[in-house]
């Protein structure tokens, strides 16, 4: 998507190029129409492109130390302008260019500028143009941005690319003080970086804490492609290689065929990548290069191998000792052929490790598999070896865990005949229905009803057992009333089981917990829940509570917190949702997509708008790189981006993300399901920002009607829909119909939220605009201003959502707008 918009941008900036001054301004308008975004960046490109016809009549290689007029390096000073862009300061300088920090005035975001130094020879030139092309392939979240390029008046190649804000990776380490598990999660997120680079043939050959920059939320991004490489490069830059290389490279983290100037290819990186592990985990490089040059280093590298990082680390040696070690020696291998086969692959391995599974790097002997097995199951080996000590002290343990084996085989016998009986239900020779294919639908109704005839007869642990089967089953089918039927049955039974665990009691009260929250009563929901995760937190770390329990509830109370106002605790347990992403099973990955896009939302809520798109942006990214593309998980992230894209203004994307999530929704999920709906209130809101009001109507209506048959009118976002179609009905001239529809969705928010929630600021910005369209002048402006301060208060006042309550007032205070015909 992101490929697509810079070419179409590309297309527009050399159409508009090839017209006369006078005829730019109207092509531009007519080129962008409602797109706001894309026309300040036209603009912005047509403004930095401007200067450029001169340069392109002068060949590259005359860019050399006597070009009358060049740039000294570090002239360009602060508040100078540069295109679209005013310096604010030199950040560093490299080998080929020296890179500023800059504000791009109309598009009002911070950037990095890169400019090329003079007297560079051609080759030099060329790299520098290299990277320039490099990265604009590489549109990964992961990895800074390039936003566009032109030449300085006096004919010097520059680009502008994304500044990010953040503390170099090995700084970042130190100054949050990470431990072990935290530094190897970051690590494998910038694995996932390079291994993006390296599916589009690019190696980077600069991999170092230096160029990777860690943002405030802990996101890693890659920089500095200068030196990097294209496989099969075209013969020119072949050529200017070896010329360009070898200064340029930092040999305390290059390869040693890097450092002997032969062939590279991605094993070059992941040797890269070995010595940044290395660093990460022990605080100090494998080795000591200075005073060697290349040659010597490297035969340095392949004679002497390094100190375990073990070794290397005293203080960590207990952690660091077998896997890791093993790893990162893998990683350093001197013959690439020996290393890692990709970043990825490096990547999952430190997976595994973290899981307590046996790693690639260390070979599967019996002893080496047996332990880990014994590690990953500590409970379980450990309930084996209380149970043969019990045998040796006594009958009466034994007595004891033989009721507790009866107890459970019973269970299991039951919930297995009762599954086995339910099955049958699509065997036309049992059931007598015939040979038509059976619905899921049908067969979760089966369950239920069969349920309902055999629960007297069903030992209580089986029949809570089933229960919670079938709750779940209906939740994830959209069914939500069945789904609180059963749950709340199944809290019951197993509330008054009289050999309950404390796991399955908290595990029940967590569940009670968000009964509450979906029966409309949060405050409740609120005290059960923080009455209970501390203790079910406890459990889990004990090993006596499944981990996807324990993420299912620290999930569910970050998104009552989030609907209640409180982003900063809701974004604090959506982290700790998604720090149990390697603990869980491929079963319940999805709650790890829906929490990642759901935090997104999160972000936005607390005025980081900014954050939030590239945040959602990367979900995304990583469900297409893992190719789980035909979730429903993947369509409720689709929605999410979508409904930020339209905030933003980008409403042609937005349209085809969010067509994208509905037909993905549509087909994997039943028509009453909550995503669904969502994605449809998300549609009738672009639907009305595009001015199509009907479709808009359409859309909103479905969405209502899929949240009061689903969840009630006390569903956080039933309001949201309402607004949309209440709206809609406005602006097409049924304004009182429209107005009465407001007036109840913003008396729903005030009610339900609490004061000062900047979704009551939306809803009196909308009502505001209805009344401006019917001359109710004093009402309106009291709505409009109440709105615009709200949002300013809330999210700030670049928020793309407090601007446009600005322009509502604009527009009021100027000339009110008239219903359309």
């Amino acid at each position: 998507m992101l490929r697509e918009r810079a070419d179409r941008v590309a297309d527009l900036v050399a159409d508009a190029l090839g017209l006369d001054e006078t005829q730019r301004g109207e092509f531009v308008i007519r080129a962008c129409g409602n797109d706001a975004e894309l026309r300040a960046e036209l603009e912005s490109l047509l403004d930095c492109a401007a200067p450029a016809r001169q340069f392109i009549e002068e060949p590259v290689f005359r860019l050399d130390s006597n070009f009358p007029g060049a740039t000294p390096p570090g002239s360009l000073a602060a508040g100078q302008m540069l295109g679209g862009c005013r310096i604010v300061s030199l950040l560093g300088e490299g080998g080929m260019g020296e890179v500023y920090l800059a504000e791009d005035l109309k598009l009002g975001r911070r950037v990095a500028i890169k400019l090329v130094k003079r007297g560079l020879s051609a080759a030099n030139l060329r790299q520098f143009q290299r990277e320039e092309r490099i990265l604009a392939g590489l549109n990964d979240p992961r990895i800074a941005q390039l936003y566009g390029s032109a030449v300085t008046p006096e004919g010097l190649p520059y680009f502008v690319m994304e500044y990010v804000e953040g503390h170099d990776l090995d700084d970042y380490c130190r100054e949050q003080n990470l431990d072990l598990r935290a530094r190897l999660e970051l690590f494998r997120k910038i694995c996932g970086a390079v291994n993006f680079a390296h599916q589009r043939l690019v190696i980077h050959r600069d991999l170092k804490p230096a160029n990777i920059r860690v943002t405030s939320m802990g996101d890693p991004k890659l920089l500095d492609f200068g030196i990097a490489k294209v496989l099969e490069p075209e013969v020119e830059e072949r050529a200017a290689v070896t010329v360009t290389i070898a200064p340029a490279m930092t040999p305390q983290y290059a390869s040693p065929e890097q450092l002997r100037g032969e062939r590279m290819t991605t094993a070059s990186d992941i040797y890269s990548l070995g010595v940044v592990l290395y660093e990460l985990l022990t605080e100090r490089r494998p080795y000591e290069t200075k005073g060697r040059g290349p040659a010597e280093t490297a035969r340095f590298i392949v004679e002497q191998p390094p100190l375990r990082p073990s070794t290397a680390a005293p203080g960590r040696r207990r952690q660091l000792t077998g896997d890791l070690d093993k790893i990162v020696l893998r990683a350093l291998r001197p013959e690439p052929e020996r290393r890692y086969g990709s970043a990825a692959e490096l990547a999952d391995d430190l997976r595994r490790h973290l899981e307590g599974r046996p790693v690639l790097a260390r070979p599967e002997t019996f002893r080496y598999v047996t332990a880990k097995f014994v590690r990953r199951h500590r409970l379980g080996v450990a309930a084996a070896t209380l149970a043969l000590l019990a045998l040796l002290a006594g009958i009466t343990a034994i007595a004891w865990s033989a009721r507790a084996a009866r107890v459970e085989r019973a269970k299991a016998v039951s919930v297995s005949a009762f599954l086995e009986r339910v099955l049958n239900f699509s065997n036309p020779l049992e059931s007598g229905r015939g040979a038509r294919e059976t619905t899921v639908g049908e067969m979760l109704d089966a369950a239920a009803q069969r349920l309902e005839t055999e629960r007297s007869s069903m030992p209580a642990e089986a029949r809570a057992e089933v229960l919670k089967i079938i709750s779940d089953s209906y939740g994830a089918q959209g069914r939500y009333d069945l789904h609180d039927r059963y749950l709340a049955e199944y809290v019951q039974v197993q509330a008054a089981l009289p050999g309950a665990t404390p796991g399955e009691l908290l595990r029940a009260s967590a569940a009670r917990a968000g009964l509450l929250f979906n029966s409309g009563k949060p405050a409740e929901a609120e005290r059960l829940y923080r009455e209970v995760l501390p203790q079910l937190r406890a459990a889990h770390q004990r090993g006596e509570v499944a981990v996807s329990a324990f993420a299912a509830a620290l999930n569910g109370f970050a998104y009552l917190r989030r609907t209640q106002g409180d982003s900063r605790e809701a974004e604090q347990y959506f982290r700790e949702t998604l720090a149990l992403a390697p603990q869980l099973g491929p079963e319940s990955r999805y709650v790890i997509g829906m929490t990642r896009s759901t935090l997104a939302s999160t972000l936005a809520d607390g005025g980081r708008f900014n954050e939030a798109v590239a945040a959602a942006r990367e979900a995304i990214a990583d469900y297409r790189a893992s190719q789980t593309t035909g979730t429903p998980d993947f369509g409720f992230s689709l929605t999410v981006l979508g409904g930020f894209l339209t905030d933003r203004g980008d409403l042609e994307e937005a349209g085809q993300i969010l067509r994208q999530g509905e037909a993905i929704l549509r087909q994997r999920l039943d028509p009453t399901h909550l995503w669904l709906g969502d994605n449809l209130r998300n549609q009738a809101i672009l639907l009305v920002e595009m001015e199509k009001f009907a479709e808009a109507e359409t859309y909103a209506a479905e969405a209502c009607r899929i949240y009061r048959h689903s969840f009630g009118p006390h569903y956080d976002h039933y309001p949201t829909a309402r607004i949309a179609l209440g709206t809609a009905l406005a602006r097409t001239g049924r304004i009182q119909e429209g107005e009465a529809i407001l007036r109840e969705a913003l008396q729903q928010r005030i009610e339900s939220l609490p004061a000062g929630h900047f979704w009551i600021a939306l809803a009196r910005g909308a009502l505001g605009e209805c009344l401006a369209r019917e001359g109710r002048r004093e009402e309106a402006a009291t709505l409009l201003l109440e709105a615009r301060a709200g949002l300013t208060a809330r999210l700030g006042p670049e928020d793309p959502r407090t601007r446009k309550a600005a322009r509502r007032v604009e527009l009021f205070q100027g000339a009110p707008p008239k219903p359309e015909s």
